[in-house]
Protein backbone atom coordinates (compact mmCIF):
# COMPACT_ATOMS: atom_id res chain seq x y z
CA UNK A 1 0.00 0.00 0.00
CA UNK A 2 1.36 3.45 -1.12
CA UNK A 3 1.89 6.34 1.76
CA UNK A 4 -1.03 8.37 1.81
CA UNK A 5 0.00 12.04 1.26
CA UNK A 6 -0.89 15.64 2.65
CA UNK A 7 -2.28 16.20 -0.65
CA UNK A 8 -4.30 13.29 -1.18
CA UNK A 9 -6.25 13.74 2.11
CA UNK A 10 -6.45 17.71 2.67
CA UNK A 11 -6.00 19.62 -0.69
CA UNK A 12 -9.40 21.21 -1.21
CA UNK A 13 -10.43 21.22 2.30
CA UNK A 14 -8.10 22.49 4.48
CA UNK A 15 -10.43 24.54 6.79
CA UNK A 16 -13.17 22.01 7.57
CA UNK A 17 -10.57 19.17 8.12
CA UNK A 18 -8.79 21.91 10.69
CA UNK A 19 -12.26 22.54 12.23
CA UNK A 20 -12.82 18.71 12.08
CA UNK A 21 -9.39 18.01 13.70
CA UNK A 22 -9.49 20.84 16.64
CA UNK A 23 -13.04 19.02 17.22
CA UNK A 24 -11.14 15.77 17.93
CA UNK A 25 -8.53 17.21 19.50
CA UNK A 26 -11.18 18.17 22.49
CA UNK A 27 -13.39 15.19 22.13
CA UNK A 28 -10.31 12.97 22.53
CA UNK A 29 -7.81 15.16 24.74
CA UNK A 30 -4.16 13.53 25.78
CA UNK A 31 -4.94 10.74 28.17
CA UNK A 32 -2.46 10.94 31.35
CA UNK A 33 -3.48 7.33 33.45
CA UNK A 34 -3.65 7.15 36.80
CA UNK A 35 -2.90 3.96 38.90
CA UNK A 36 -7.19 3.73 39.53
CA UNK A 37 -7.40 2.99 35.51
CA UNK A 38 -8.02 -0.26 34.49
CA UNK A 39 -5.85 -1.92 31.91
CA UNK A 40 -8.79 -2.04 28.89
CA UNK A 41 -9.25 2.00 29.58
CA UNK A 42 -5.81 2.92 29.05
CA UNK A 43 -5.53 0.85 26.01
CA UNK A 44 -8.88 2.34 25.14
CA UNK A 45 -8.37 5.56 25.59
CA UNK A 46 -4.47 5.70 24.37
CA UNK A 47 -5.76 4.06 20.67
CA UNK A 48 -8.16 6.62 20.73
CA UNK A 49 -5.71 9.40 21.36
CA UNK A 50 -3.02 7.57 19.21
CA UNK A 51 -5.75 8.36 16.15
CA UNK A 52 -5.81 12.12 16.78
CA UNK A 53 -1.61 12.00 16.71
CA UNK A 54 -2.17 10.30 13.26
CA UNK A 55 -4.30 12.83 12.01
CA UNK A 56 -2.34 15.78 13.20
CA UNK A 57 0.82 14.49 11.88
CA UNK A 58 -0.66 13.89 8.08
CA UNK A 59 -1.82 17.55 8.37
CA UNK A 60 1.55 18.96 8.65
CA UNK A 61 2.67 19.53 5.10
Amino acid sequence: MDELKYEDIFENNHYQIKKLMEDLDETFPPFYPLPTNSMNDIMFRSGQRSVIDYLKDKLEP
